[in-house]
């Protein structure tokens, strides 16, 4: 009886990792594995892995522009159809002609809904019309992340447009869906370490200068919101 209940509690356990000692016995799973090469999750997660430029690009381009939206995240639009297309041209061609009366016309591109000033798009609205939606979880829970990273938090500079979201709220829901993310595979651990380590404490920092401005910190964004009015 022994014999055999030795043999079957070996056989199912084969695979996993003993790392007991002693009397005591402890059984722990596999690591989970990156995701395989050339998924949509592999690739995602390979951009936010990447310079400044490919997360911007990402969240710009195949995130937001993809799904109908502005890359300021606070604009959708649509792409027009062959009669609006032919309009436009039309429009193009008489409006020189008419000295500017006839208006011209987006070529493209429609918008057709535009939220206030310092509102953006929630992350939940643009997933539901991305083509990336169906991913897995942890993938898209990074993206969020990144997302209000970008977008609500603006890379951890605070400005006008912005300023409704740095909240004691907001940074609070940033960092507990930071916390969700697993620690593995080690794609997403990098990803887990660079939002804890570097982005959280540079979005509080930016909170804090909000609420103590040095003279120095008053001038530089006294000259941002220059820049964002030209």
């Amino acid at each position: 009886m022994i014999f055999i209940h030795s043999l079957v509690f070996t056989q199912d356990t084969e695979g996993d990792y003993d790392f007991g000692i002693g009397v005591g016995l402890i059984v722990y799973g596999e690591r989970p594995q990156d995701f395989s090469s050339g998924s949509i999750e592999a690739n995602v997660l390979s951009m936010l892995n990447g310079t400044t430029t490919e997360r911007r690009n990402f969240i710009e381009n195949d995130l937001l522009k993809n799904a109908g939206f502005r890359r300021t995240g606070n604009i959708r639009f649509r792409r027009t159809d062959a009669s609006e297309k032919v309009l436009s041209v039309l429009h193009g061609i008489i409006h020189p002609l008419s000295f500017g009366i006839v208006p011209t016309k987006q070529f493209s591109e429609i918008e057709y809904e535009r939220l206030p000033d310092g509102v953006f798009y929630s992350f939940q609205t643009i997933i539901d019309s991305s083509e990336l939606n169906d991913i897995s979880s942890e993938v898209l829970l990074v993206m969020e992340i990144e997302y209000m990273l970008q977008i609500e938090f603006s890379n951890g500079i605070l400005h006008r447009s912005n300023v409704n979201y740095y909240s004691e709220v907001n940074i609070n829901k940033f960092e507990a869906l930071i916390l969700e993310l697993p620690e593995f595979p080690e794609s997403i651990m990098r990803l887990r370490e660079r939002y804890l380590n570097i982005e959280l404490p540079k979005i509080k920092n930016a909170l804090e200068r909000h609420h103590n401005p040095s003279e120095n910190h008053l001038r530089a964004l006294e000259n941002l919101g220059d820049i964002l009015n030209r």
